[in-house]
């Protein structure tokens, strides 16, 4: 008969890692309600789309979880369409807006470039704008219907919005919190004013 050997099997034991435990959130929790507006089908004309749109709007969305009082609105849009989303932003009060060039690709999939009549492909990646704006919970309804009322084209790769909650926000110049350091008056002529 012949002996059997068996190799010694590997014991895994906790990794100590030098980052905080964070808390785990049940997802099973989660439960969101949904509204369907029945002004969603509003015909409008807009010479900067040359053509008629039915007007959309997001489902509203009754409730946030989990409930805050700040939330980041990101807008993954396309780049021509940034300076009619950023004006319609500013005429409605909203200042405070982060812009970057980003890459990405969604339903309609990456571009391919002619080089001497041969098609070339180093990616599948489009060129991108993401917007980021901080608001308070009352306003990000009306922002999320001015950036797809002036970002639509109806067309695939029109972009996507994301609604993130924000815990907190403080304004590095002078260390407030909240409320007070999330609104955007002033600028140079309220630093002056808080000087004094």
């Amino acid at each position: 008969m012949a002996a059997t050997t068996t190799k010694p099997t590997a014991l895994l034991l906790p990794f100590p890692s030098p980052l905080p435990k964070l808390p785990h959130f049940a997802s099973s929790s989660f439960t969101p309600n949904f509204a369907v507006r029945f002004s969603q089908f509003n015909l409008v004309y807009k010479p900067s789309n040359r053509r008629i749109l039915p007007l959309v709007k997001a489902q509203a969305s009754l409730d946030y979880v989990p409930d805050f009082k700040f939330y980041k609105v990101e807008a993954i849009l396309r780049p021509w369409r940034i300076q009619n989303v950023s004006s319609a932003l500013l005429k409605m009060g909203i200042r405070g807006v982060t812009v970057s060039e980003v890459k990405g690709f969604g339903s309609q999939g990456g571009s391919t470039e002619r080089h001497g009549g041969s098609e070339f492909s180093e990616d599948n990646f489009v060129a991108k704008v993401k917007m980021e704006i901080v608001v308070v919970k009352e306003q990000v309804e009306a922002v999320i219907d001015k950036i797809i009322e002036e970002a639509r084209t109806g067309e695939i790769g029109d972009g996507k919005i994301f609604v993130i909650p924000i815990s907190d926000v403080i304004r590095v110049r002078t260390g407030e919190r909240g409320e007070r350091a999330e609104r955007m008056t002033g600028g140079r002529s309220d630093m002056a004013v808080d000087r004094v």
